[in-house]
């Protein structure tokens, strides 16, 4: 789908930046598949459209995500984890995003995780579009499995859309928060980048050391060390 550059804030450091490897790691997918998914592709001369918006310029070459746009490719990423096709997701978030095209990222809002199906299938209806009612009907039995659990990472704002992810329950302290280090996983108290804390681990520095270095508790920096560790590297 064609970016929008006017919808861009002024403010970048609240917005969270995401270089296309970068999103690829934390979704645990390829890069090319994120890319595909949100950017689109050509194959055989012909472009396909991606599945979401984005609003960030390419900067040197280079193709990132805002930290909406991240959680909407989370739902994507969900849609077909839950087994529905890759040609139905991008059609069906089209559409999707046509008719609710006042809303520059819809899919990182909170009713898409707790009733995809209900929404899809009103959208549908309302509007007379067929591949949004198929996909309801597929969406209520296959796709609450894998959408839910996701009610117990993201925090929404007041509005319903998406302000914080944290990663592995909000029980857990990491967070990814666009206002706060351009959104990068970071312990949800102190701040201090995961990947910092697994870098100073990998050396030789001890957990004890690593929460004295940063007056953290040590639970923050076992929790950090957990979420980097369920990074496993994407093929």
């Amino acid at each position: 789908m064609p970016r929008n550059s006017s919808r861009i804030s002024p403010n970048l450091d609240t917005l969270g930046i995401y270089p296309v490897p970068v999103a690829a790691h934390l979704l645990q997918e390829a890069p090319a598949t994120v890319h595909r998914w949100a950017f689109g592709y050509r194959r055989r001369g012909q472009k396909y459209s991606s599945a979401i918006n984005t609003e960030l310029p390419v900067l040197g070459g280079t193709h990132a995500l805002t930290f909406l746009e991240l959680v909407e490719l989370v739902f994507v990423q969900a849609l077909l984890q839950s087994g529905v096709s890759w040609t139905k997701v991008r059609e069906a978030s089209r559409v999707a995003a046509h008719l609710l095209k006042d809303e520059p990222h819809p899919f990182a809002a909170k009713r898409w995780f707790a009733d995809a199906a209900a929404v899809y299938l009103k959208l549908g209806v309302d509007h007379d579009e067929d591949i949004l009612v198929e996909v309801a009907g597929y969406a209520q039995v296959a796709m609450e499995p894998v959408l839910h659990p996701y009610l117990t990472q993201l925090d929404f704002d007041v509005k319903g859309v998406a302000q914080r992810w944290f990663p592995m329950g909000f029980a857990t302290p990491v967070v990814l928060d666009p206002r706060r280090s351009f959104g990068m996983p970071i312990t949800a108290t102190a701040g201090v980048p995961t990947e910092t804390i697994a870098r100073l681990h990998s050396a030789g520095d001890s957990i004890s050391t690593i929460a004295i270095s940063y007056d953290i508790d040590e639970a923050e920096v076992e929790a950090a060390l957990e979420y980097e560790e369920s990074l496993a590297p994407a093929a």
